[in-house]
């Protein structure tokens, strides 16, 4: 079983590396960046944070599979709803995800999630209401990962991504993340590249590239007796576009019961912009539940965002 695991997860890295040789920087912007959105509860209470955390791991096909065999648990499955900047175009998005750790040596994840957007007016030639429609987003992914060294493992993900903007005008690319990860004692780093994948062509013809970047991971976890525990956790791209984005966010959990998180992400000129998150969560008998709210001032459309979720791991 474990050669055979090993060349599906080579097939699986070849696959990242095929589809991306196509990307290169858009001016006119990127698509899909529903792509870089952190679905996960936990992960956007810390700032969007995750590409180097082992305790979700349920979300690991959305980041960093690469993260699954240092997980706390065998197997996590989670499933979440996120109301996406209601204030301005709401997406309704709901997600699920599931992650196996094989041993400690291998691991598989795989996730879905279907975004509905804000019905639109469509207006015909003479200018009269012809009907509504509403947009739709959607992404599909597989991760596998493989820790060839105690101390360093691989992980990459490939995932569909779709977007339906209106009737007979539907968009797909294909993306994939891949890291190298390693966890000595509390310390986690994880280095690789995120969203790649192909380009993305209007109904003008125009090639938009996905929101790519080049991801750095860092996490520190620390446990004061058997009641304390702490995470903190570290993010920052480069987008291929020339945008710089990094995020930082804790976890304070007591009795390995309650959790409180609060983080920050600084968005810059990124597809997702600067906010701040707070959030929380309980667990008991493997079962874990989750909230997050993301607070920004002025005229961010990600005020009043919001998602919660729900899941079990043993």
């Amino acid at each position: 079983m474990k050669r055979y695991i090993v060349r599906i997860f080579i097939s699986v890295v070849c696959a990242g590396f095929l589809f991306p040789a196509a990307v290169s920087a858009a001016p006119g912007g990127e698509a899909m960046p529903f792509a870089r959105i952190a679905r996960d509860p936990v992960s956007a209470a810390m700032g969007g944070t995750g590409v180097a955390s082992t305790s979700a791991s349920a979300y690991a096909s959305f980041r960093n599979a690469a993260a699954i065999p240092y997980a706390e648990n065998t197997l996590d499955v989670a499933a979440g709803y996120m109301n996406w900047q209601p204030s301005v175009s709401p997406v309704q998005d709901i997600s699920a995800g599931a992650a196996w750790n094989i041993a400690g040596k291998f691991g598989i994840a795989a996730g879905f999630s279907y975004g509905a957007c804000g019905k639109y007016d469509i207006m015909d030639a003479s200018g009269k209401a012809a009907g509504s429609f509403s947009p739709s987003q959607v992404q599909a992914g597989l991760g596998l990962a493989w820790k060839f060294l105690p101390f360093l493992s691989l992980g990459a993900n490939v995932k569909y991504l779709g977007n339906t903007l209106a009737e007979r005008q539907s968009y797909g690319s294909v993306a994939s993340d891949i890291f190298l990860m390693t966890k000595v004692a509390g310390l986690k780093a994880a280095v690789g590249v995120s969203s790649l994948g192909s380009k993305v062509k209007s109904a003008s013809g125009a090639g938009f590239s996905l929101p790519a970047s080049a991801t750095l991971g860092l996490g520190y976890g620390l446990n004061a007796g058997k009641r304390h525990g702490v995470d903190v956790l570290v993010d920052a791209d480069y987008y291929f576009s020339g945008a710089f984005a990094a995020a930082a966010g804790a976890s304070y959990t007591y009795n390995d019961l309650v959790s409180v998180r609060a983080g920050y992400r600084y968005g810059g000129e990124s597809v997702i912009p600067s906010f701040a998150s707070v959030g929380a969560g309980v667990k008991f008998f493997g079962v874990h539940i989750d909230i997050a709210y993301i607070i920004a001032t002025g005229d961010s459309p990600l005020r009043n965002t919001f998602s919660v979720g729900a899941g079990f791991a043993f």
